[in-house]
C-alpha cells in the first residue's frame, strides 16, 4: 500500500555522494583511477542526467564497479534500477539481491527497500519483511515509514485482535514521529468508525479523513466522501461528498469517476453547481 522507495532513494544518496561535482571527465577519470566514490557518481549521472539522454549500460556498468568495492548505496541504487526496471528489464530476484547486499552493509535504504520487496513482491516472505520492518522502526530515517507499512500490513492482513490493535498503534507512531505520512489517517480513521484497536468514535473517524484527504490520500477521501453520504456527522452532505469524489477522480482514482457518473444523475443542478465549485477551492487549497 505504502510503495516508497523514491524516497528511500534521495536519503541513500545523502549518505556520501558527491553529486555536486558535475564534470563528468574529471569523474571519469577519478573513477578509472579507482575512487569508488566516483565511480558511483559517473555511474549515477550517466543514468540519471539532469540533461541530455541517459547511458543505462555504462551507468550500470561504473555502479556496478562501485558496489563491487563495498559501496553500499551503490548496490542499494543498483535494487533500485532493477526493481523498476529502468534502463533494462525489471528483475525483483537481482533488485533484491542487491538490496540484500546494501542491507547486510547497514544501508537503512536498502533494508526498507527489501522489506517493502519481500512484502509486496514475493509470497510467503511476509515473516522476514516484518522482521525488517520491526528493525528498522526506531531508524532515524525510516523509522515512521516502516511503522506505518508494517501497520498497514498487519490492520489490512490480519484477522487477530491483536495484531490489528498494533497496527492502530504503529500507525498512530508512525504519525507521531513524522506527520506528513499521511496516508496514516486512513487507516486511524477506520479504526475509529468501526472500533478496531480503540473506542469507535465516528468524529475521530471523520476527523482523520479530512486531514488525510487535505494531504492527497484519495482513499481517504474515498471514506470521507462516503462517510458524508451516509450522514455519519449527524446529516447527509451531497455537496461536501460529491466534492471529494470529484477531487479523488481528479487525482486519477477510477472508483471516484465510477461514483461521481450515478451520483450527478441524482442531485438537483443546483447542488451540483454547488459541490463542482467546492470541488474547484478544495483542488486549489490541496494542490
Amino acid at each position: 500500500m505504502l510503495r516508497q522507495t523514491l524516497c528511500a532513494l534521495s536519503l541513500a544518496l545523502s549518505a556520501g555522494s558527491l553529486l555536486a561535482q558535475t564534470d563528468l571527465a574529471s569523474l571519469r577519470s577519478a573513477a578509472e583511477a579507482g575512487d569508488r566514490g566516483a565511480a558511483f557518481d559517473f555511474g549515477y549521472e550517466l543514468t540519471f542526467p539532469e540533461t541530455g539522454s541517459p547511458d543505462y549500460e555504462t551507468g550500470r556498468y561504473w555502479l556496478t564497479r562501485a558496489a563491487d568495492a563495498d559501496l553500499a548505496y551503490a548496490n542499494y541504487v543498483l535494487g533500485q534500477i532493477y526493481l523498476d526496471g529502468i534502463g533494462t528489464d525489471a528483475d525483483p530476484d537481482r533488485a533484491r539481491a542487491f538490496f540484500e547486499l546494501a542491507w547486510h552493509a547497514e544501508d537503512a535504504a536498502a533494508g526498507y527497500a527489501l522489506a517493502e520487496l519481500l512484502l509486496y513482491d514475493y509470497e510467503d516472505e511476509e515473516s522476514e519483511a516484518f522482521a525488517l520492518l520491526e528493525t528498522l522502526a526506531d531508524d532515524p530515517d525510516f523509522g515512521a515509514l516502516a511503522r506505518l507499512t508494517l501497520a498497514d500490513a498487519l490492520f489490512f492482513g490480519s484477522e487477530d485482535a491483536a495484531d490489528i490493535a498494533r497496527a492502530v498503534e504503529l500507525a498512530g507512531t508512525a504519525l507521531a514521529l513524522d506527520p506528513g505520512l499521511t496516508n496514516a489517517h486512513y487507516l486511524l480513521g477506520i479504526a475509529a468508525m468501526e472500533g478496531l484497536g480503540r473506542e469507535v468514535d465516528g468524529g475521530a473517524a471523520l476527523d482523520h479523513w479530512m486531514q488525510g484527504s487535505r494531504g492527497g490520500d484519495t482513499l481517504a477521501m474515498l471514506a470521507l466522501a462516503d462517510a458524508l453520504m451516509d450522514g455519519v456527522s449527524g446529516e447527509t452532505d451531497p455537496v461536501e461528498a460529491r466534492a471529494w469524489y470529484g477531487v479523488a477522480a481528479s487525482f486519477g482514482d477510477d472508483d471516484a469517476l465510477d461514483t461521481i457518473e450515478t451520483l450527478d444523475a441524482s442531485l438537483p443542478p443546483e447542488t451540483l453547481a454547488q459541490a463542482r465549485a467546492r470541488m474547484d477551492t478544495l483542488l486549489t487549497e490541496i494542490e
